[in-house]
């Protein structure tokens, strides 16, 4: 076997999901990817131990992603209602210069 091989993420899943299955044997799955069975163990230990986060971690993230959206739209809202009541502060005023105090003409 050889050794200090670096192994991606995809194919330690691979291994792992392989081990869990049952289809082949620890040993079978050593032989055809020159891996050790320490490693395997480990890899499978890793899935099934630490597996369900994976699906909590995009629950997680899909939230944050929403709450930030919602504060990115809600800080957007806010900004545009400070626009609009500096305008009808300016608007007010300037309509009664022009009308006098009571908006006669």
């Amino acid at each position: 076997m050889s050794q200090n091989k670096k192994w991606s993420s995809h194919q330690k899943l691979e291994i792992a999901l392989l081990a869990v299955k049952g289809d082949m044997t620890i040993t079978e799955l050593c032989q055809t990817y020159l891996v050790a069975p320490s490693q395997v163990h480990a890899w499978k230990k890793l899935l099934l131990d630490e597996g369900a986060q994976l699906f909590e971690r995009t629950r997680k993230t899909k939230e944050a992603k929403t709450a930030s959206e919602v504060h990115r739209l809600q800080t957007k809202l806010y900004e545009k209602i400070g626009q609009l009541t500096v305008e009808r502060d300016f608007l007010k005023k300037a309509w009664g210069k022009l009308h006098g105090p009571s908006g006669e003409d």
